[in-house]
Order: C-alpha cells, then structure tokens, then sequence
C-alpha cells in the first residue's frame, strides 16, 4: 500500500503535491509516510515551497497581464501597443505575446457574440417559431396525456427554443436580443400549448 501511494504521488506536479502536503492531516498515516516520502525525494519542502511559489506568481501575472490587456484592447489599442506597452519580470516577451494574442481573440469572440446584427433578429426570430412550435406541441400533449401542469417543463422548453435560436444565431444567451426572443418563444410555447389542450381536452386513463 505505501509503496503504491509513493508511486501515485511520484506522478503529481508540484501544486498537486502542495495540495496534498496541505491537506495531509486529512489523510492515513501511509499516505502522510508516503508524500514525505515523496516530497523529500524532490528537494523537501523548502524546495516544493519555492517551486510552488514560483508557479504561483507567474499565474497571477499571467491574469494580470490578461486583464490588463483586455483593457487596453477593448480602449481602442492594437496588439502591437499592447505588446509594447505591457512588460514583466516574471514572464518572457513571448509568454506575453501569445497572452496578448489570446486575449484579443476572446475580446472579439465575446464583441460579435453581443453584437446585435440583421442576421442576430432574424435568426432568433426563426428558431424561436420552430423551438417555441416544437416545445408549445410536446407541452400541450403533456398536459393532454397527463391532465396535470407540470410547470418545470418552462425551463425544458426554455432549452428547446435557446438551443434552435443558438443554431441559427451562433451567439450565446449573453447577447440581449437572442435571450429576449428566448423568453418571448417560452410564453409562446406556453401559450400554444393551453390552445392546444383547449382543442383537445384530457386523453388521459382517467378520463372515462
């Protein structure tokens, strides 16, 4: 057994075993034995404290670097400036660069995904008539065969209209026309399926 945990522990990175050290109280005695064990192997813990550390710092500076960028992006800078601009004794000019790189390309992502467009209405428009359709049918069959409302089904038929609206939008929720028009393909789901069962009335096996 000790053996074994010496092995799996051999195989954790150094914030997984810092993890581990922390929280070692919580663990079997062979566990404890083991990750000393372990620990000692790699330099001991003043060793895996540093390393740690180190690991640590470089990811705070990488949020920095991110959020700071993403500022100065979204202020009008290109990621030439920004590159420029931005420096750091902790990460090399190249880690800061793609940084740079990928925050841009999440700032654009997230520019179009709100950015209301023709294609933004209509596309919202058309999946919220067929989710609404589809979903206001199954709801007044469920209400038809079951004779009961079960209003948990709103956020079913909140998923069926998103996810009609997501496929012919491509943007997400975030953007407000495509969750107005989700909303809006609820209440007509909801609707729709009252009508349908005021047309039909109760099949269900209580109804003779």
């Amino acid at each position: 057994m000790l053996n074994e945990l010496i092995e799996r522990y051999s195989q954790y990175s150094d914030p997984e075993l810092m993890e581990v050290y922390l929280n070692k109280n919580k663990y079997t005695d062979d566990a404890k034995q083991a990750i000393d064990i372990v620990i000692e192997k790699k330099g001991g813990i003043r060793s895996l404290t540093d390393r740690y550390d180190k690991i640590v710092a470089k990811e705070m500076e990488k949020s920095r670097i991110k959020n700071t960028a993403a500022e100065l992006y979204l202020n009008g800078l290109t990621k030439n400036d920004i590159n420029y601009a931005l420096t750091s004794e902790v990460l090399a000019s190249d880690e800061i660069q793609q940084i740079i790189e990928n925050t841009s390309t999440e700032v654009e992502a997230t520019k179009r995904d709100l950015e209301i467009k023709p294609s933004t209405i209509i596309g919202s428009i058309l999946g919220g008539i067929i989710g609404g359709t589809i979903g206001g049918i199954l709801w007044g069959l469920q209400i038809i065969y079951s004779g009961r409302i079960f209003y948990i089904f709103a956020i079913g038929l909140g998923i069926i209209s998103y996810g009609f609206i997501k496929f012919f939008t491509k943007q997400s929720r975030n953007n407000i026309a495509v969750l107005t028009i989700t909303i809006l393909s609820v209440i007509y789901a909801l609707i729709l399926g009252f009508y349908i069962f005021e047309l039909f009335g109760y099949h269900g096996p209580d109804q003779y």
